[in-house]
């Protein structure tokens, strides 16, 4: 018989309440971005993540800004001189008994994935086609023994199954 602990379900509770809110505190915070904060050097910057520490003291907001010309720095300020309106909005919203303190970082995955491309393109048009032989018998470069293996040679292995049902064999 397996016991639960108390500690244990907590810990469970727990395991499940931090992801929640950090969902939480994201949609909260991207919507003041949207509709509520009035500053044009915030448009087109969103929120990718939320990062709680385990005693919800602190938050890392990750953000980035798409079709927003504004340089990281002048919009890191910019986020920084908001975050007593985004305390505010997790205040209203009641999701937490304690106020985290915000710190924001630059999410690069999109310049990182931007970067990829180009130079998958790159790749792309320094690939030579003439390279290509889709003749190519790739059984000529695997050795038959080592890759494949004769499902019918190996029937009589199977002779010793009964597959039957066994609750006609009980009536």
């Amino acid at each position: 018989m397996l016991r639960h602990s108390a500690g244990g379900k907590e810990a469970l509770m727990k395991s499940y309440r931090i992801p929640r809110l950090q969902e939480e505190l994201k949609k909260i915070f991207n919507i003041a971005l949207s509709q509520q904060i009035n500053d044009p050097k915030l448009s087109w910057v969103s929120i990718t993540e939320v990062i709680l520490s385990k005693d919800l003291r602190y938050a890392k907001l990750f953000f980035s800004h798409y079709s927003n010309p504004a340089r990281h720095e002048t919009i890191l300020e910019r986020l920084k001189k908001s975050s007593g309106f985004l305390k505010k909005q997790i205040a209203g919203a009641h999701i937490m008994r304690t106020i985290p303190e915000l710190s924001f970082f630059y999410d690069e995955t999109e310049e990182k994935a931007a970067r990829l491309d180009n130079l998958l393109v790159t790749l792309k048009d320094e690939w030579n086609d003439d390279d290509y032989d889709p003749d190519i018998d790739i059984d000529e470069h695997l050795d038959d023994d080592d890759y494949y293996f004769d499902l019918d040679e190996d029937e009589e292995d199977y002779e010793d199954f009964d597959f039957e049902d066994e609750d006609e064999d009980e009536d």
